[in-house]
């Protein structure tokens, strides 16, 4: 199982996401994340090697945004894999990751 790579760089966190998340992953994503926004209030979640995800680490996500949203921070999540959009989309978060990924902001 690949871990998730942290990345500290001028106050900013960088975690790049494994290319498997699945559900024994969702706990150590959702205390990654965690950890980031506590680090920092610039927060990067680097997606574009996601292969496989489960429901529960794009709820770990969500959380995660929700929590920077509550507490001013920066959140992105970057290059999101199409295996990431499909589950969004499947899931009925397609809008979210749009925002959160910054597409709605170009």
């Amino acid at each position: 199982m690949s871990l998730i790579k942290w990345t500290e760089e001028d106050g900013r966190v960088r975690l790049g996401l494994p290319s498997d998340l699945d559900l024994p992953m969702a706990q150590p994503l959702l205390d990654s994340l965690r950890a980031g926004l506590a680090a920092s209030a610039d927060v990067t979640v680097q997606a574009d090697q996601v292969e496989r995800i489960s429901a529960a680490c794009v709820q770990a996500l969500v959380v995660a945004a929700r929590d920077a949203a509550e507490r001013g921070a920066a959140f992105t999540v970057a290059a999101p894999s199409e295996v990431l959009s499909e589950a969004c989309e499947d899931l009925g978060l397609a809008a979210w990751l749009k925002e959160w990924s910054g597409e709605s902001r170009a």
